[in-house]
């Protein structure tokens, strides 16, 4: 096993859930580098988002902090930019950082420019959009805050400027975090080549999709309308798997391969018609588990690891593959010894929480929760800790049958302690206008809350400046 510090690449998607690629058993999503990279590597079975939402699990991912911690604890809310960060960490021993892609950690407007200073968490190179959906017409800021049109797939420009950054810093200990946007929706916002590879009529829902399918509270999704998502959700993937084979073979054109730790996850699920759903925020394993990928030939040898690991485990546990470490107590935990060893020993259970159920939750009518996912068993509360979700994974692992409405919840009173105890050692159990409140958020709450012309919080007595 090698010594010598790592170059770090870690890659990450948006809205990717685990069990769309092939080296998970997907048989029609076409992965080909993804699933080459995972046979020579390490393939986590058990990832999870411990907020299944873009803005909390892409903090987390930055900090190894619980969104409560960090405090963007709902979609564009912006992370404390006083905390310490990965690239603190990494800069801070010499290692050259950069970040290019999707940021979203910097509140509302959605097209601001991120200045030069702490709201760039420590990171030097800077090439990123705050957060654009529009994957055939987006662009990118440097580093100098000038704004860069993107020609074509953004994927394709954003993988470049990494192939370029690989490059010119091969010379130094560098790491880099690429973001790419897809396969979130828009779906059909991918070039035709790669919707040309899948039939929608032939695609294979999952067997815990439900028709038809919410996707609000005035608007159903039709088996129609379904199968062309998922048709463009798999051709977004494969234009990724593409752009991800280009970087490996980068890495090994230059001769970095054996010494870069390349990473590959993303920071959500998609439900995609499971359990009657659409998007995220839902503790359902398509929203909450996500991939896990990780490799450096010759160090990290190859196999699977079924242990519980969380999205605020990996800058802890990424950092210390390079032998380092956050100077201050994370949420997450240093699991490398994970990497080398696969009876290494994790946790015992996951926190997951959507404290805020902003967006697309509200659209929908889905209030905030907390939950527990241990191996077996998946157990939710809503905020007002009234039951909600049982499930057990050894005997149902599509999650079809909710054991408090069939009434078999023998595992309810064992489970609900275990989070009770989760819940009061985080953040009680807060509604979302409380935790917000006591956060001192509500500025920037109804900042964004504005911006997308929804409720604002109001003191007591005063009535709301908007209606949904």
């Amino acid at each position: 096993m090698s010594t010598a510090r790592p170059n770090i690449l870690f890659i990450f998607s948006d809205q990717h859930r685990w069990c769309d690629l092939g080296c998970y058993g997907n048989r029609e999503v076409q992965t080909p580098c993804f699933d080459r990279f995972a046979a020579a590597g390490l393939r986590f079975d058990a990832c999870f988002s411990e907020s299944p939402l873009c803005v909390p699990a892409r903090g987390t991912l930055l900090t190894g902090l619980s969104s409560r911690h960090h405090e963007a604890i709902g979609n564009d809310l912006p992370i404390r930019t006083d905390l310490t960060s990965v690239a603190d960490v990494l800069s801070n021993a010499d290692y050259h950082t950069g970040y290019i892609g999707k940021w979203h950690l910097a509140g509302v407007p959605r097209t601001k420019s991120i200045p030069q200073g702490r709201g760039r968490m420590g990171f030097q190179e800077w090439k990123t959009a705050n957060c654009s959906h529009s994957y055939l017409d987006s662009y990118f800021d440097d580093e100098e805050d000038l704004r860069h049109p993107i020609p074509g797939y953004e994927p394709e420009t954003q993988t470049s400027l990494a192939i370029d950054f690989i490059h010119r810093n091969a010379d130094k200990n560098w790491a880099l975090w690429l973001s790419w946007g897809p396969p979130h929706s828009p779906y059909r916002e991918v070039p035709e080549e790669w919707l040309a590879l899948y039939d929608p009529g032939a695609l294979t829902l999952r067997p815990n999709v439900h028709l038809p399918v919410v996707e609000n509270a005035s608007a159903q999704i039709s088996e129609e309308s379904l199968r062309s998502a998922l048709q463009g959700y798999y051709a977004h993937i494969s234009a990724l798997d593409r752009e991800f084979g280009r970087l490996l073979d980068t890495l090994e054109k230059t001769g970095q391969l054996a010494n870069t730790l390349v990473v590959y996850t993303s920071d959500h699920g998609d439900l995609l018609g499971s359990q009657g759903w659409m998007n995220k925020q839902m503790p359902y394993d398509e929203a909450v588990r996500v991939p896990l990928l990780i490799g450096q030939p010759g160090t990290i040898p190859s196999g699977v690891r079924s242990q519980l690991i969380g999205l605020s485990d990996l800058a802890p546990t990424i950092l210390g593959a390079a032998g380092l470490a956050f100077p201050e107590k994370t949420d997450g935990r240093d699991f490398h010894a994970l990497l080398h060893n696969g009876n290494t020993p994790t946790r015992s259970e996951i926190y997951l929480t959507d404290y805020t159920a902003c967006h697309q939750s509200a659209f929908r009518g889905t209030p905030a929760w907390r939950a527990i996912r241990t191996e077996q068993y998946l157990l939710a509360r809503f905020a007002d800790q009234a039951p909600w979700l049982l499930f057990d994974m050894a005997a149902d692992p599509f999650q079809q049958h909710n054991l408090f409405e069939e009434g078999t919840s023998l595992h309810w009173e064992p489970l609900s302690q275990r989070l009770d105890t989760l819940v009061e050692a985080c953040d009680a159990w807060l509604d979302p206008e409380a935790l917000i409140s006591v956060l001192g958020l509500r500025a920037a709450w109804n900042e964004s809350q504005k911006y997308f012309q929804l409720p604002e919080i109001t003191p007591p007595g005063l009535p709301s400046s908007a209606s949904p």
